[in-house]
């Protein structure tokens, strides 16, 4: 099936005094809203869009200081860091002077997995669905011997600064309501080069490889959801992997708020295993057609 130009007229509005980019496909409800990691432009998204059923409504953007957008505004430039939740209060506040009708499909990736987490926190009832890709771990910096308290989310002087240690204070409590979830990880021996292991000390390699993983683990544990581990991909896993990306996001658009059903053959041709999912507390393991039974 021919999937969704991405090559539509870049448009732009200003929301709460920052001019942001974005393309908005009106389509069939719910609308898949894509939430770019650090920096990002809303570019990398475009392998996964041109690979979804024609008919989807979507929506990418970038962030103050990112890609075409504008840069932050005076008061938000002159105030300290500000932690995730200020990038979901952006996102919100873009998609309501769009005009995109919720609830919402929301797709983050890296840092855009933090800014989704919020989101779905804070608007449960907006929200039909959540895909994970790859999403940061707040607690991370407190394991490393060095402190990374800021980040800066684009072109200096211009980007949103992210307080790593106001997110971590607001990434608990966890979710109150349930919002379908996957999680799509990766493998972080993949993607961090062995010259930038001394950053990460003093965990190894070997050491934050597991960190990353377990956190992917405890998010689709988090929000009672399923986790989806690709065969090959790097941290982009939206550009080395689109064709399993959206594959898990045809699933949820399918479940159209319902509990969403992942084809696991499905999601082996595209590159990635289904490899738990969480109900009730209780992990169920995946085989190579489906959820494990008692008697497999």
């Amino acid at each position: 099936m021919k999937g969704i130009s991405v090559n539509d007229l870049q448009k732009s509005c200003v929301v709460n005094g920052i001019e942001l980019a974005y393309r908005y496909v009106p389509g069939d409800a719910p609308c898949i809203v894509f939430v770019s990691g650090l920096g990002g432009s809303g570019e990398e998204w475009d392998s996964v869009i041109e690979r979804l059923p024609a008919g989807l409504s979507t929506l990418v953007y970038a962030r103050a200081g990112c890609g075409e957008s504008g840069p932050v505004d005076a008061a938000t430039a002159a105030a300290s860091a500000q932690p995730v939740q200020w990038g979901a209060e952006q996102l919100l506040a873009l998609l309501g002077t769009v005009g995109v009708q919720e609830p919402w499909i929301l797709v983050g990736h890296s840092i855009g997995g933090l800014i989704v987490d919020a989101f779905a926190r804070l608007w449960p009832d907006l929200v039909c669905g959540l895909v994970l890709v790859d999403a940061s771990d707040p607690a991370l910096h407190t394991a490393l011997d060095v402190d990374k308290e800021v980040l800066v989310d684009g072109r200096e002087g211009e980007a949103w600064r992210i307080s790593y240690p106001e997110t971590l204070d607001n990434f608990e409590p966890g979710p109150q309501r349930h919002v379908e979830t996957v999680v799509i990880g990766s493998a972080m021996w993949r993607w961090l080069p062995v010259k930038e292991a001394e950053e990460y000390r003093p965990l190894s390699l070997v050491e934050m490889d597991q960190w990353w993983h377990r956190h992917q683990l405890q998010l689709a544990q988090r929000w009672s959801g399923h986790l989806v581990v690709p065969h090959f991909a790097g941290h982009l896993v939206q550009k080395d992997s689109p064709d399993l990306v959206a594959e898990v996001v045809r699933s949820m658009a399918a479940a159209k708020g319902g509990a969403v059903q992942l084809d696991q053959p499905a999601v082996l041709r595209a590159g990635g295993t289904v490899r738990v999912s969480v109900r009730d507390e209780t992990f169920i393991e995946w085989n190579a057609t489906g959820p494990r039974t008692d008697g497999d």
